[in-house]
């Protein structure tokens, strides 16, 4: 007998890969790497184009509704129309000596003693604010629902009103006015009892303890306010290296002193606000209203009814594949790339992203 054995089957088994195959293989993965890679990086760009954008967005909007609201009330006496009515002051060392001229003040600031001659001369504000930028001043009074109670028959007699809404306080600059007078004088004391406050006004801080007219309820208590609005470095970088300049405000403190011992509070407001220009709008005897800057021979401010703003404003930080040579249309002004041969007020010329932000804001009073 024949016995047969069956061969095994054969079987093909897989022991590795080839290194065509591996070398394949690893070009294809780097290809999708490098897609996914490639959308991240677009992705990323985006999301940090569009966050720097809401930033500028959202920087000129704040700092156009800063300034307006100032502007807007240059020159605000109450009912009393300042060009009308002129301002009794009794106050020693003012903030003022003529509302209607000291109402609205501008400046060029074309060099480091371009405040020489004003209250600011020999302050910060004098080296700090941006050469090549403006500068504009306000001063109004600010109001609050105040009345009278007491005391209204003699025009020496200490004022008397309702409550402290505006927190008034000795020393401070405090205006009263109805529609026909309005009297400056600094609070000698400010005191409470019961439901009054009585506000001292005695000719130790003044010139005289007599105001021009008995008041009666018809008449407004206002703080004075004295502000200036200018552009300077932070001190501060970003992430690249690039100076980070913003808006800042100026407050007069307005003790009882001489300008030569000025004290002022400083704020800043707004981040990335690298350049302001203002053209004022001044209405001429035509009728006819001409806007032109603060240095124009024969400008009066007096006669300034509205106020054309510029603002450069530019992200926090390098967004932009390219450098940015861009010129920039100011009012009165165009800002020009740092490389640009002859310009006058130029940006750096880095990777941010910079917008013009551009409002006209008419004043109340004139």
């Amino acid at each position: 007998m024949i016995h047969l054995k069956l061969a095994a089957p054969f079987r093909n088994f897989q022991v590795g890969l080839t290194l065509v195959e591996l070398m394949v293989s690893l070009a294809l993965s780097s290809i999708l790497i490098a897609g996914v890679f490639s959308l991240y990086l677009d992705s990323r760009g985006t999301d940090r184009m569009g966050t720097a954008l809401a930033r500028i967005q959202e920087s000129g909007r704040f700092a156009s509704e800063f300034m307006a609201k100032d502007i807007r009330m240059a020159g605000y006496q109450g009912c009393a129309d300042p060009n009308s009515v002129g301002m009794n002051i009794i106050a020693k060392n003012p903030p003022t000596l003529n509302f209607a001229n000291s109402a609205m003040r501008g400046y060029e600031v074309t060099n480091t003693s371009w405040a020489n001659g004003t209250e600011f001369d020999n302050t910060s504000i004098e080296t700090r604010a941006l050469i090549g930028s403006d500068v504009i001043a306000i001063q109004r009074a600010t109001s609050a629902d105040t009345q009278l109670t007491g005391n209204m028959g003699v025009v020496n007699a200490n004022i008397q009103i309702t409550d402290n809404a505006l927190g008034l306080k000795a020393q401070d600059i405090i205006l009263i006015s109805d529609c026909e007078f309005a009297d400056l004088f600094r609070a000698t004391n400010v005191s409470s009892s019961g439901t009054k406050v009585t506000i001292a006004h005695s000719n130790s801080q003044n010139t005289s303890n007599f105001l021009s007219k008995a008041y009666d309820t018809s008449a407004k208590i206002l703080r004075f306010s004295s502000t200036v609005y200018f552009v300077a470095d932070t001190g501060r970088d970003d992430l690249a290296g690039n100076p980070i300049y913003a808006l800042y405000r100026q407050s007069d403190n307005l003790l009882n002193s001489a300008y030569s011992a000025a004290s002022f509070d400083i704020q800043e407001l707004v981040e990335g606000v690298e350049n302001m220009q203002i053209l004022y709008g001044e209405r001429l005897a035509s009728g006819n209203v001409r806007f032109v800057p603060a240095g124009t021979a024969g400008l009066d401010m007096t006669q300034v009814v509205s106020v054309r703003i510029g603002l450069l404003i530019s992200s926090p930080e390098d967004v932009q594949q390219t450098t940015d040579k861009l010129t920039y249309a100011m009012p009165g002004e165009d800002i020009k790339p740092a490389s640009s041969a002859g310009a006058t007020v130029t940006h750096a010329e880095d990777r941010r992203i910079r917008r013009t932000f551009l409002a006209t804001i008419n004043l109340r009073n004139r």
